[in-house]
């Protein structure tokens, strides 16, 4: 379908001025024909999400069959209807809005309506048609069924244009509401690109896009322009977080570009994220450069632990049986390593872990090590210079950075570093200074 798939997220979608500039660039392209809106969220900095408002509310009328935190609801999407002059159905939809929220007073039903409001308000705006997410994205229990989704979806958008849909929710085949995790409105949207196979998923947002690194760590670090699908996956799980992890999986499959650009910003070129990084867009050694604190590295050492069949699912085992996960196993020649997020670890639940490991596979030594950061350099083209590796162990001796772990990444496209917590900051900026800011001098 030669179609875009727009998604604009809560900034977007705050207060009568910010959808203006909504609909400017709706108008601006022929091709923006399917559009997927979040429900309002901050217009200043103390205010409060009508997501958040909503969870109040399912509360309110769960416990104590109130509805008082309604009127805050109607009151911010009355301003908008007001200013953009569609205040009479607006005032219609939200009575009836309220009488199905007394009537059902599930939390899911009622957190669901703040992006159902929302595309009912744009639809109006718009004068385009509004379809009900509820009967285009199917789950099954509690996740996301993608097969049936991209059929039903498929189906009842084939013949339609011009249209509005809320994101965030779906139903299951018995027709119970179900929610997305928060943030799930970027999935909604990539659904719904991957259904009606879009020429693109366009996600607009309050930012630029994706940039090579945090901000609060390294001043105005450059705009990632292209990437891959694997280096969004990658540069996500470890920690940044424009777009909701799942975003990934619908598109990727058929190929679909996403193209993050600033609603606020239209002069942006924004980040796009390809399948396949066009020949003319090469980019830099170093796409993005990520990282998450707080871990705790298990060093097991024993003699001939190599050579031992089924050692390393034994040793997985203990963790596994206290429902503790592992990030990473950064192994050597009789040793064994684990990273585990601190949070899992308390100072209790580490001696038993220890306790166990020492009873189960008697180790030479156990090494703990604390307040250990993960780091993930990302890129395409990072491993395919062996001049790449130097430059970055280099750059972080050079800074007197200890490395504590070295993980290479098996889809080929990140390496992961364990430094100490209080190297941390210094680290991403020995990276991000070798590989953008020298090459912009050279």
């Amino acid at each position: 379908m030669n179609v875009k798939v727009c998604k604009f997220g809560g900034t977007s979608m705050a207060t009568a001025q910010s959808i203006r500039k909504v609909i400017r660039i709706i108008h601006k392209d022929p091709l923006r024909r399917i559009i997927v809106v979040s429900a309002p969220g901050k217009r200043f900095k103390e205010d409060i999400k009508v997501t958040d408002l909503l969870y109040t509310l399912a509360d309110e009328l769960i416990r104590e069959n109130n509805a008082s935190t309604f009127e805050l609801v109607r009151e911010r999407f009355l301003a908008i209807a007001k200013e953009l002059r569609v205040l009479t159905p607006m005032k219609l939809i939200l009575q009836e809005t309220l009488e199905q929220m007394q009537k059902i007073k599930t939390q899911e039903f009622i957190v669901s309506r703040g992006e159902y409001l929302s595309a009912q308000l744009l639809s109006k705006v718009l004068k385009f048609e509004f379809v009900d997410a509820g009967t285009l994205i199917r789950f099954k229990v509690n996740s996301v069924n993608y097969k049936q989704t991209d059929t039903v979806a498929r189906r009842a958008l084939k013949f339609k244009t011009d249209v509005v849909i809320p994101g965030f929710y779906g139903t299951t085949a018995a027709g119970e509401l179900k929610l997305l995790s928060r943030g799930g409105s970027d999935v909604t949207g990539a659904l719904i690109a991957s259904a009606v196979n879009a020429k693109v998923y366009e996600n607009w947002t309050d930012v630029d896009g994706f940039l090579v690194c945090d901000p609060k760590i390294v001043t105005a670090p450059a705009l990632i322009e292209v990437m891959t699908y694997k280096e969004l996956r990658v540069l996500s799980f470890m920690g940044a977080s424009i777009l909701h992890s799942d975003t990934f999986f619908p598109v990727a499959r058929k190929g679909i570009p996403i193209h993050i650009q600033n609603t606020f910003n239209t002069r942006s070129p924004g980040t796009i994220i390809y399948q396949t990084i066009p020949s003319s867009k090469r980019g830099m050694a170093v796409t993005g450069i990520s990282g998450i604190k707080d871990y705790d590295l298990i060093v097991i050492e024993k003699e001939l632990l190599s050579e031992t069949v089924g050692i390393d699912r034994k040793i997985l085992s203990f963790p596994e049986k206290m429902g503790v996960k592992v990030a990473h196993l950064p192994s050597g020649t009789d040793t064994f390593s684990m990273l585990i997020e601190s949070k899992y670890l308390p100072e209790d639940k580490l001696n038993q872990l220890i306790a166990q490991i020492r009873k189960g596979i008697k180790p030479n030594l156990i090494e703990v090590s604390k307040n250990i950061a993960l780091i993930s350099v990302v890129g395409r083209h990072l491993m395919t210079d062996n001049l790449n590796m130097l430059r970055l162990f280099s750059a972080l001796i050079k800074d007197n950075i200890t490395i504590k772990t070295i993980d290479y990444g098996s889809s080929g496209v990140n390496i992961v570093i364990g430094v100490n917590g209080e190297d941390y900051n210094y680290a991403i900026q020995a990276i991000y200074t070798e590989f953008y800011l020298k090459e912009d001098d050279e």
